[in-house]
């Protein structure tokens, strides 16, 4: 794969607008026809009310996502599985329907091509995520990676070192996603995450802000070095550079869509020449 070639996006990134919220089947068509050919499926569609994928329409709208990718040549690098704000909090019967939700999109991804599916860790030690993977591991039906996203707060799993111990124990059906936004809020040196993950780190979230919040800008519009990250990356790390950017244009309407994800194609061709 070629330097050119590694800029990927969730397909949330003009999802969100003044005239209202969009879903994967219909987006995908604007992303190809901007110039994208891999893209990250956001099945964390599966938390809204209403959503076709938690019905028994749930086979036609993947049938629906396999034709997109057909037609118009894409690759599906990537997915990320729906999560519960935290599933310490949960009794017994809402942690087997968090638990379900997940293992659907974990199918689902599989069932589209897609190598690994990122998933949220818990608010817990080491030891419980292991336990926590190991179980959703054990039971999905159709095998697929995880790659587990660090965090932004202290409370949460965060720093590459715990995320290197939760994987290590999993292998080989785990990786490491680092999602750029929360490593600049929780203080982790990212250059350096980059550096230690090593080839546990399998997928990406490209996302800036302010340091405060995890506002998923485009990167430019906040305040990280992408200077220092994209060399990292561009010596450590052989996949895509995979946008999670959304909400930042929710007030602007859908008229400007393919503005904004050819903005996103520029951002991107500026971060792999630096």
């Amino acid at each position: 794969m070629t330097m050119q070639n590694r800029i990927s996006s969730n397909t949330n990134l003009v999802a969100f607008s003044r005239d209202g919220k969009r879903t994967m089947d219909t987006l995908i068509p604007i992303y190809a026809g901007c110039g994208y050919k891999a893209l990250d499926l956001n099945f964390c569609e599966m938390m809204n009310p209403g959503s076709v994928l938690n019905t028994e329409k749930c086979g036609e709208y993947i049938k629906k996502l396999k034709e997109e990718k057909e037609i118009h040549g894409l690759e599906y690098i990537q997915a990320h599985a729906p999560y519960p704000r935290d599933y310490t909090a949960l009794d017994k019967e809402e942690k087997n329907a968090s638990d379900a939700l997940i293992l659907k999109a974990m199918d689902a991804a599989a069932e589209l091509g897609v190598p690994h599916i990122v998933v949220h860790p818990i608010k817990g030690s080491i030891k419980e995520n292991i336990s926590y993977f190991e179980s959703l591991i054990e039971r999905q039906s159709t095998p697929i990676k995880i790659a587990i996203e660090n965090m932004e707060t202290r409370n949460e799993i965060w720093n590459a070192e715990d995320l290197i111990s939760i994987c290590r124990k999993l292998k080989p059906m785990a990786g490491i996603c680092l999602d750029t936004g929360h490593a600049f809020i929780a203080g982790e040196d990212i250059p350096s995450f980059i550096k230690k993950t090593g080839d546990l780190l399998i997928g990406t979230h490209i996302a800036d802000n302010d340091g405060k919040e995890d506002l998923h800008l485009l990167p430019g519009f906040g305040k990280i070095k992408w200077e220092d990250v994209v060399k990292a990356l561009k010596d450590s790390y052989s996949g895509y550079l995979n946008y999670e950017c959304m909400f930042f244009s929710k007030n602007l309407p859908w008229s400007l869509s393919e503005d904004i994800v050819r903005l996103s194609l520029s951002i991107g061709s500026w971060l792999l020449s630096l």
